[in-house]
């Protein structure tokens, strides 16, 4: 993200003036600010989004809208959107039961989760019993690897992974550490030259840091994720009340999302566009 003195630092300043996403109301005011929580998956992206979108309001228009966007778990951003204390949710999972009841919600794209570890590792092929028992019984993949990196409770990426690969009970042995963002989980599989610990991340976060498994003989590409081959895929959603209820600003900033323009930047991230 560029332009963090518009979105980004924006929230980051207003929050601290009470510690609460509540905080974000004092800021701005003038009828051109959207406040968004949630997924730190999407985090990235949607301030390239906004990045683009304030952008190319501030040329049509002559005045500059602001986007507060927070990080915090897709949990935490689909409670604030049921709360009403943001505009948009972010969440990397679907979302169900009375989330579903109280929200409605966007779909604006499709994420591979992809698993990752040291390039040292060895190991180049997983499949889903051998990713369940690592995780639910610290059971070794290939004599190889021994440790399972996961996400905090709450995450999407965590839910989205469980869910798919049929985790009940994540396992809690030593060397079995969950970290709060993609960004730790990169960190720490990079430090990892042992080769003995796998991860997982969104695809559209995946760099040159880490080395992607293939999961049940498949590779983790756009092309399989969309032809339904490669399994570990899940939605990027943003919810909020009702789209009726959303602000003038609000409503077109979810327009330029879904708009080629939009979702242009969406696929040149990595992710994949189902338009």
């Amino acid at each position: 993200m560029k332009k963090l003195g518009k979105v980004v630092a924006v929230a980051a300043a207003c929050a601290a003036l009470t510690g609460s996403v509540a905080a974000f109301s004092a800021c701005g005011g003038n009828g051109l600010e959207i406040n968004i929580t949630g997924s730190t998956s999407m985090e990235e992206v949607m301030g390239k989004l906004a990045d683009a979108f304030i952008a190319d309001y501030e040329e049509a228009n002559g005045v500059t809208p602001t986007i507060n966007i927070t990080g915090s778990g897709s949990g935490a951003g689909i409670e604030d959107a049921m709360e009403g204390r943001v505009d948009f949710g972010m969440s990397s999972r679907k979302l169900e039961g009375e989330e579903l009841d109280s929200l409605e919600y966007t779909n604006i794209c499709l994420d591979g989760i992809a698993l990752v570890v040291n390039k040292a590792c060895s190991v180049t092929n997983v499949t889903q019993a051998e990713v369940k028992a690592l995780y639910e019984s610290g059971t070794a993949i290939q004599n190889t690897i021994i440790y399972g990196i996961s996400r905090e409770s709450g995450s999407g990426t965590r839910s989205g992974f469980e869910e798919v690969v049929g985790i009940k009970n994540l396992y809690s042995g030593t060397g079995f550490n969950q970290f709060g963002s993609t960004g730790e989980v990169k960190t720490s599989i990079g430090k990892n030259s042992d080769g003995n610990t796998m991860g997982y991340i969104s695809l559209g976060s995946v760099d040159t840091t880490v080395k992607v498994l293939q999961y049940n003989g498949v590779d983790a590409t756009e092309a399989n994720i969309l032809n339904g081959t490669y399994g570990l895929q899940r939605p990027f959603v943003v919810c909020y009340q009702s789209e009726a209820e959303l602000s003038d600003i609000a409503k077109e900033f979810l327009d330029y999302i879904m708009s080629d323009a939009g979702q242009a930047i969406l696929v040149k991230e990595g992710y994949i566009s189902e338009q």
